[in-house]
């Protein structure tokens, strides 16, 4: 069986030792991906791949599908969007297909058309010395010996002995009377002392098929994880003064659409009618599936045979749900187009993930959300829920709702399909020539990882960022990571963590919300939990705290309650943002002006503003402010 390798070993090698680390690691291959590599060196991990500068998506996710076994296209799973190819590869595919098409490996092709490599494969000895000098300093460094700066080391060299460890790691077979280890580090190293020769041996033939890569113009910048996102968890309504002004400004917002990227709304759900007997969930789009339907191993007659299949296994969920036949046709043209380098036909796209508004989520916290920023009263009541004490006017009782669903029935999801959505989003504002939907939120968090992206560039936080320069505000959840345990030699212990604000919720332009106490604000001031600003980079966030504490609003099957969390926080911003839309049509795709304007007219709770951005979110200032 394979053997896992610890992090810190994967990172030592990587980068060097705490106290002598480089700050960056220069292969396309990011920390992350190389961290989950050691830990599963023999399994698949879930990629997302960014094509170089002015490369199509879907010729790059072709060009790698080409170079991956017809028998393992199904497991791969490679898929493309709008700048950005996922795939589900193992560490030998990473290396032999990628890692050549990337500028960092071209890059070192010399005129003579010889590589970089060549005389480490050609000279074993250079490629044995590099081995034994690097896992030997890893074993000085572990019993804490070590006395030269590994900093020196050329990039190429950790790359080729990372590369062969984990090689090695994942073909290991543990012997049945393995010597016992309590450290599984100094395990590693001795078994990979006793195998040197094998383990050179292996990244010898591997390097020599990445040589056979025809490809000189590099069509892959970098190899990043495809992150999981997890949900950032009525008197609020009150407290940021949004009924003052919906009365003193009769605002109504009917006409104002705005997109929930969550788990799902119970469109079902009493609270969410129009008081006619109709659902203000206007449209409902799940894209928990979407990988099966932009993938590229479609055009494949077997595998697309076998995603129509499950596409269409809960035919009857499906709004508009094509025939057998159709949407055979419709998934290879998928493919076709994006191996003819044409963008993603979200015409053909939208005939699997438009579903019925009924349909019943995974999990409530997208119908809370919503319910936040649109419960209705009335509805509920009309619909009746008389008599029941919950029931509560949200932010605004009459928004139109589109529902996003891209988290799952275990609350966690990928960037990928979150990006999918943010993309469809600007394809249904293309498409009418207006705005059909005029705000989003997301109520969910992805920790930033250092290691691979400058703060708010990351793809999610990317793609954020462009459907705000399509005029769509964007509102997300801070995070709730403002109070952590940490480890350190000493023990562990609890404390308030500065920097911890989530993606995509690190996004310059993005409306970025923490939590407060639900009408007690002066007196508890920011929620013990609520991620903390600035960012990595020293931008100021939170941009504004809501009410996050015990907010009571709908959950499925009907009923009401509370949760907890920035999630709650982020749709009393989305609120306050339409609202200002309904009343002053002059903002519609002015979402910078609208963030300024919340921004500028909060109340400041006398803390910290790394704590509660600026300030308490109040509606009628923001209004009297125009």
């Amino acid at each position: 069986m394979a053997i896992p390798i610890p992090s810190s070993l994967v990172e030592f090698i990587l980068l060097g030792p705490l106290d002598d680390r480089r700050q960056l690691q220069d292969s396309p291959i990011l920390g992350d991906v190389w961290i989950e590599l050691g830990k599963r060196p023999s399994e698949r991990v879930d990629l997302l791949i960014a094509p170089f500068r002015g490369k199509h998506a879907g010729s790059v996710g072709a060009a790698i599908d080409q170079g991956i076994p017809d028998e393992e296209d199904e497991a791969a799973s490679i898929a493309f969007l709008q700048g950005l190819v996922v795939a589900r590869l193992n560490f030998i595919e990473i290396i032999r297909v990628v890692v050549p098409k990337t500028k960092w490996w071209i890059g070192r092709w010399t005129a003579a058309e010889t590589h970089e490599v060549t005389r480490y494969i050609d000279h074993e000895k250079d490629l044995r010395d590099a081995f034994e000098s690097i896992l030997g300093s890893a074993r000085d460094w572990h019993a804490k010996t070590a006395t030269w700066r590994l900093q020196e080391l050329p990039s190429i060299e950790r790359f080729l002995v990372l590369t062969g460890l984990i090689l090695w790691a994942g073909s290991y077979q543990k012997p049945k009377k393995a010597p016992k280890s309590d450290d599984p580090i100094t395990y590693i190293l001795d078994r990979a002392n006793e195998n040197l020769e094998a383990m050179s041996r292996l990244l010898i033939d591997l390097v020599k098929e990445m040589l056979k890569d025809p490809t000189r113009d590099p069509i892959v910048w970098q190899v990043s994880r495809n992150r999981g996102a997890m949900p950032a968890i009525s008197k609020s309504v009150p407290a940021v003064k949004a009924d003052a002004a919906t009365t003193l400004f009769k605002v109504n917002c009917s006409e104002i659409g705005w997109a929930v990227i969550d788990s799902g709304i119970d469109g079902a759900h009493p609270a969410f009618g129009d008081g006619e007997g109709n659902s203000r969930v206007k449209g409902s789009f799940d894209f928990k599936n979407f990988r099966k339907i932009v993938s590229l191993s479609n055009s494949r007659d077997p595998i697309r045979a076998k995603n129509v299949k499950a596409l269409l296994e809960h035919k009857e969920t499906l709004a508009n749900a094509p025939s057998e036949e159709e949407a055979d046709r419709d998934l290879k043209r998928l493919a076709d187009d994006a191996r003819n380098r044409g963008p993603v036909n979200w015409e053909l796209v939208e005939k699997f993930v438009k579903i019925k508004h009924d349909v019943p989520p995974p999990a409530n916290h997208g119908t809370h959300v919503a319910g936040i920023l649109g419960a209705s009263k009335n509805a509920a009541e009309n619909a009746g829920q008389t008599g029941n004490p919950d029931l509560a006017d949200g932010m605004c009782p009459d928004i139109s709702l589109y529902d996003f669903r891209v988290l799952g029935p275990e609350l966690k999801d990928t960037e990928f399909a979150i990006i999918a959505a943010l993309q469809f989003i600007r394809h249904l504002n293309d498409r009418d020539s207006f705005f059909t939907i005029h705000g989003a939120n997301l109520s969910l968090s992805i920790p930033h990882d250092v290691r691979n992206f400058a703060c708010g560039r990351t793809p999610i936080c990317e793609e954020c960022e462009r459907l705000i320069a399509s005029g769509v505000v964007v509102v997300a959840a801070a995070g709730n990571h403002g109070y952590k345990s940490f480890e350190t030699r000493d023990g562990s212990y609890d404390s308030y963590a500065a920097f911890s604000i989530t993606d995509p919720g690190n996004a310059d332009s993005v409306i970025t919300v923490g939590a407060t106490h639900r009408f007690w604000p002066h007196t508890y001031g920011v929620s013990f939990f609520s991620s903390r600003g600035p960012t990595g980079d020293g931008r100021m966030k939170p941009d504004l705290v809501a009410p996050g504490e015990r907010i009571r609003a709908p959950l499925r099957k009907g009923d009401w309650g509370d949760l907890d969390g920035t999630s709650m926080a982020a749709p009393h911003v989305s609120g306050a943002a339409a609202m200002l839309m309904a009343r002053y049509s002059e903002l519609i795709g002015q979402p910078l002006r609208i963030k300024s304007l919340l921004c500028k007219s909060a109340t400041d709770l006398g803390r910290e503003c790394s704590f509660q951005g600026h300030g308490m979110l109040d509606v009628l200032r923001a209004f009297q402010s125009i």
